[in-house]
């Protein structure tokens, strides 16, 4: 029997149970109610759930429900859905969407657990790094900050772009920067800025946001990598505990691509 959403108590609603208890609580069914949100006037969402299941799984029960359900997705897909009465193009897509998701989730643990472990040296990980900085990025005239992420799967991630500037300068809030880092929870990073002018000295000011980035970094339990400086002439690299008195010295620090 079919009970409208609106006459069940409001505590045993699908929607209020999930956010309550998490979503482990439900049923497949109201999995696919909460998908759909709606149905047909004396259907409702829980009816189309219903009627979903039951198509390839009539008289099974539950547990073969389910699998005669999943495998029907996965033979027939959007054709398997055209013959649910009551379910619209929006439902169809809705639940389409879901399995995508669903799809490229587990895609993704299966790429975590496959690099779990994996270990590169110093060098590799920054030559891969430095393999994100495009030779459009390099030529850049205007100058930019940002970092290239290394997740603790052991991947190297894309350049994140946190600052444009001008010409001659970018101005660089570490809280911006960190809003950014915080939201991959990577294990390690490299910042990277470009030099227009293609002179890499570091500055005075290069030197210092380094320092205060890596003092930042290690209080989320992140590793500053190196902080590089690149143009098309090349790359200089400033080691995250570099101090004014080494860089004044330091030819050591510039790396010619």
């Amino acid at each position: 029997m079919n009970v409208p959403i609106h006459q069940i108590p409001e505590l045993e609603r699908p929607r209020e149970r999930c956010l309550q208890y998490g979503p482990g609580c439900l049923s497949l069914r109201e999995c696919l109610a909460l998908i759909l949100g709606s149905g047909p006037p004396g259907v409702g969402c829980l009816g189309i759930a219903r009627r979903i299941l039951q198509l390839p799984g009539q008289g099974l029960n539950a547990q073969e429900e389910e699998r005669a359900f999943f495998t029907g997705i996965e033979i027939e897909s959007d054709t398997y859905l055209k013959q649910i009465a009551g379910l619209g193009p929006a439902g169809r897509a809705r639940i389409l969407a879901a399995f995508e998701l669903g799809r490229r989730y587990s895609q993704y643990r299966h790429c975590r657990r496959n690099t779990n472990g994996k270990h590169n040296s110093y060098s590799e990980l920054m030559k891969t790094a430095l393999e994100r900085i495009s030779m459009e990025n390099r030529a850049n005239p205007q100058e930019w900050f940002g970092f290239v992420p290394i997740h603790r799967s052991g991947d190297v991630g894309e350049l994140c772009l946190v600052e444009q500037g001008v010409r001659t300068h970018v101005n660089v809030d570490p809280a911006e920067l960190f809003a950014r880092v915080l939201a991959l929870r990577p294990q390690g990073l490299f910042l990277f800025h470009n030099h227009p002018s293609g002179y890499l000295q570091p500055s005075h000011q290069d030197i210092s946001l380094t320092q205060k980035i890596n003092q930042m970094a290690g209080q989320f339990g992140i590793q500053l990598l190196g902080h590089l400086i690149v143009s098309l002439e090349g790359e200089t690299w400033i080691p995250p505990h570099i101090t004014d008195a080494i860089a004044e010295g330091g030819e050591h620090l510039n790396h010619e691509t």
